[in-house]
């Protein structure tokens, strides 16, 4: 009878140790899988900071050109405005008037009357075209204020 014990020892033991080994071939497997699983997740971390960081690049560079186009925006509507402050102040500042010279005297000569300066008449710019109508003149005349003004020239002395 001692040998049918030790043979079902055996038995026992033999199948124990599969039953083991077929548990620890699990749990490298569970760890290989978790091991893969670990370096897919830290590629897709790496994959989204990449892209994170195009992102961020991509919104500074906008910024940039946003910020960019504001500024010439400024500049452009700055330069009309210079030439219509100096106009509206120019016509809101009128020159003092004139005080008539006194009519000479009656002993004085001809001569000096004449001497003074003749009184020129008006001119219109738009006289010269009659077939332009004074609300069209008037729109010409704000579309060249509106307007840049030239190039300033420079001369070329070296």
């Amino acid at each position: 009878m001692a040998t049918s014990l030790s043979s079902e020892n055996r038995a026992k033991q033999t199948a124990a140790a599969q039953r083991l080994g077929a548990e620890a071939a699990k749990v490298v497997a569970k760890a290989e899988a978790a091991k893969q699983q670990v370096r897919e997740a830290k590629a897709v971390l790496k994959r989204a900071r990449k892209m994170a960081k195009v992102a961020k690049k991509a919104a500074k560079q906008a910024r940039k050109k946003a910020e960019a186009a504001q500024a010439a925006l400024q500049v452009r509507a700055r330069k009309p405005a210079a030439p219509r402050k100096t106009a509206v102040s120019a016509k809101a500042k009128r020159a003092p008037r004139r005080v008539a010279p006194s009519k000479p005297a009656a002993g004085a000569p001809k001569a000096a009357a004449a001497r003074a300066a003749p009184k020129r008449p008006v001119t219109l710019k738009s006289v010269g075209k009659p077939d332009m109508s004074a609300a069209e003149a008037a729109q010409s005349v704000i579309d060249r204020l509106d307007s840049a003004p030239p190039a300033p020239r420079v001369n070329a002395v070296g």
